[in-house]
């Protein structure tokens, strides 16, 4: 274990000793759960921000460094070299695969509900509540307030591509 694991484990996790690998694992898949919420909430927090800057025609320093900030992580994310290896489900039945691809797709639903409710809301009534403004309804006939909820439902019904059916007839006939 290098150096830096080292420090992480032991100052910012509570450890006294070094982990073993199972340990390892479980920590680094709690501390990357917690990470994804964190990044979620900081998307649903900037996006707060901007209509609660739109409803009030100021913007605020939050909401240029909320910007800023998801523009840096997504360009570490991007660039890292520890960042996490494509995922690949590979199934060989044909059921499992059609019922892994179904599991995904709820999954995916039930996301694109939460969020489409928390745009909406967000937009026509709690940033107008919070700026003291009365709720405009009118909104709601604009294409711009839909453009953001068409690109999520495009990614949202788009097949799931990391799940794949492996034929094994083709691999036995060479």
């Amino acid at each position: 274990m290098n150096r830096k694991d080292k420090w992480l484990y032991q100052n910012f996790i509570g450890s006294m000793s070094n982990p073993d690998e199972y340990q390892q694992y479980e920590i680094d898949k709690t501390l990357a759960k917690h990470n994804i919420i964190g990044l979620y909430a900081l998307i649903a927090l900037v996006y707060l921000s901007i209509f609660f800057d739109i409803e009030r025609e100021f913007l605020s320093p939050f909401t240029i460094g909320g910007v800023l900030l998801l523009i840096v992580l997504g360009c570490r994310m991007s660039m890292s070299r520890f960042s996490a290896d494509p995922l690949e489900i590979e199934v060989k039945d044909q059921e499992v695969y059609h019922k892994l691809l179904r599991e995904t797709r709820n999954k995916r639903i039930i996301f694109l509900i939460i969020t489409i409710a928390y745009m909406l809301l967000t937009t026509i009534v709690i940033a107008p509540i919070l700026a003291g403004n009365s709720l405009n309804f009118a909104i709601l006939t604009k294409f711009s307030t839909y453009l953001p909820l068409i690109v999520i439902i495009i990614f949202t019904i788009t097949k799931d591509s990391r799940i794949k059916l492996i034929d094994e007839r083709g691999k036995h006939d060479e």
